[in-house]
């Protein structure tokens, strides 16, 4: 049932109980252009534009880049365009053009970071988050679509654990419960008049990246991680990449065990989701997220630069669900915060709210 107006002092109150939850991160695009705004479509998508033409096509391979190229033309998005792409090889160029631009944004990045020059704007927030889980509960479940390493590069300076499933050497293979006993230490606890020891869970990131990542690869019949070759890789090695367009959706079969399955699991058994630069346009997630937000009412909460009909349709049916974002005024860099409990939307004057680093400020304190 609709409430009063919403009011500042009723928002802030609300966000910063949302935090007495321990939520399921979703990290989208927006994170990294955060950083480097080449992270984004746009970017991969001049890439593409430039580098195909350069490749040796078939007459069907060039029969469905012209489809693409047109509908790019028409004003159509990098996904909805690249729906015209079915032919595996065609596919395979798209994936290693993409992975080479990503891969030489992503390295200007890692310098920057690991040098201090740069810091990735969520680190703040994800090690206050780190920090503050139960002593029962010590895993932080986090989701990402990014191909990009920011999220890996940022915990390593930051001194935040993390693992994403894979175990081994330089050429690591899925095994969660071999990562899961190495994030263990051993404690003394009492009981019944003795000392016995017992290894819990160091607090840590649980990283699912499900469109796979720059340092994903298909060799010898295995997806591996190997993070020797994702700037440069070897002929032999095929990226692990869900590229946009209708294809994603056999790709991602093809890899589900390694890339979704434990990561289903998380979702399912969560009960409480943050959304930090995601534009919920990834529609083989929108089942899970919707059933979650709407159909189980679970409390969610985006923080965004900008709003779009996606995420408004979300926003009218799912009645525990908070947005933080941009003022739809032309040229302003004022807050809007809505839930649909409250008639209409609250602006915030003054304040950049949807930039995550003045949110963790505002919200979880310096």
């Amino acid at each position: 049932m609709p409430q009063g107006a919403l009011t500042e002092d009723i928002a802030i109150e609300a966000i910063q109980g949302f935090f007495r939850e321990k939520p399921f991160l979703f990290f989208g695009t927006g994170m990294s252009c955060a950083l480097d705004t080449r992270f984004g479509m746009p970017a991969l998508k001049d890439a593409l534009v430039d580098g195909i033409p350069g490749q040796v096509l078939n007459t069907t391979q060039q029969a469905q880049w012209t489809h693409v190229r047109e509908a790019l033309n028409n004003g159509s998005d990098l996904e909805s365009a690249l729906d015209a792409v079915g032919d595996q090889e065609l596919l395979q160029t798209i994936t290693q053009l993409t992975g080479a631009f990503i891969a030489s944004v992503d390295r200007e990045c890692a310098c920057q970071i690991a040098n201090g020059d740069s810091t990735w704007p969520a680190i703040n927030l994800v090690r206050k988050l780190v920090d503050t889980l139960p002593e029962g509960d010590r895993i932080l479940h986090a989701l990402t679509p990014n191909y990009d390493m920011l999220l890996e590069y940022a915990c390593d300076r930051a001194g935040v654990p993390y693992t994403n499933g894979f175990n081994g050497g330089i050429q690591r293979t899925v095994d969660w419960q071999a990562v899961d006993r190495s994030m263990r230490q051993p404690q003394k606890v009492l009981y019944a008049n003795r000392y016995k020891t017992v290894y819990k869970h160091r607090k840590h990131i649980q990283l699912y990246k499900v469109h796979g990542s720059l340092n994903y690869f298909f060799h010898d019949n295995a997806v591996i991680e190997n993070s020797a070759w994702m700037w440069n890789p070897p002929e032999f090695a095929e990226r692990v990449m869900i590229t946009p367009g209708l294809s994603k959706y056999q790709t991602l079969q093809r890899y589900r065990q390694e890339l979704l399955q434990t990561a289903d699991s998380a979702i399912e058994h969560s009960s409480c989701f943050l959304f930090l630069g995601y534009g919920f346009n990834d529609s083989h997630l929108q089942e899970y997220i919707q059933r979650k937000l709407i159909s189980q009412a679970c409390h969610g909460l985006i923080v965004t630069r900008d709003c779009n009909p996606r995420i408004e349709a979300i926003l009218a049916e799912a009645s525990n669900l908070w947005i933080v974002c941009r003022s739809a005024e032309e040229g302003s860099d004022d807050t809007r915060v809505f839930n649909n409990q409250y008639p209409g939307w609250l602006a915030i004057p003054g304040h950049r709210l949807w930039d995550i680093g003045e949110f963790t400020t505002r919200i979880l304190g310096d």
